[in-house]
């Protein structure tokens, strides 16, 4: 059984393109949803689409975690790598408000963090490991830079 989900997993080139198809869509969604006409009138669809989305995402973390042995990694190191953390990332905002009681606003700000799973596409670019590869090479750049607006944000709001 658990090979034939590291199959289904690394290798099915259907399931991948599921899962290629349910990140696009849930990125539509996102946009979607943030117009108050369009989620007024599909907010049943949107909250049923997401429902869907997290379980399925929740089911190939799991999976992910779960076969990882036998692509000669060790869970921990899985957990812990990009993946892994973009992974859980794409799937936390949906728990975490029935874990912890949030103000509504911090909320709305979690929901952002569903953006994070136009980063799983990586997994499956060429593109995207290009970008990956540019990011990791600039990342100083990118931290001064990073820093520098936080200190002006911070300067504008006081």
């Amino acid at each position: 059984m658990k090979a034939g989900v590291y199959h289904l997993l690394y290798q099915n080139r259907n399931f991948i393109q599921f899962i290629y198809a349910l990140i696009i869509g849930n990125v539509i969604a996102l946009i979607l949803e943030s117009y108050e006409p369009v989620y007024l009138k599909f907010h049943t669809f949107f909250n049923w689409f997401e429902i869907f989305s997290v379980l399925i995402f929740t089911l190939e973390y799991i999976g992910r975690i779960w076969v990882i042995n036998l692509k000669g990694a060790k869970r921990s190191k899985f957990i812990f790598s990009a993946y892994g953390i973009i992974d859980l990332l794409a799937i936390l905002p949906f728990y975490l408000p029935m874990v912890f009681p949030f103000d509504l606003r911090i909320v709305r700000i979690l929901r952002l963090f569903r953006l994070l799973r136009i980063f799983k596409l990586s997994r499956f670019s060429k593109s995207f490991k290009t970008i990956k590869k540019v990011l990791n090479e600039t990342k100083t750049e990118l931290m001064i830079t990073g820093f520098v607006c936080a200190i002006i944000n911070i300067n504008v709001l006081l």
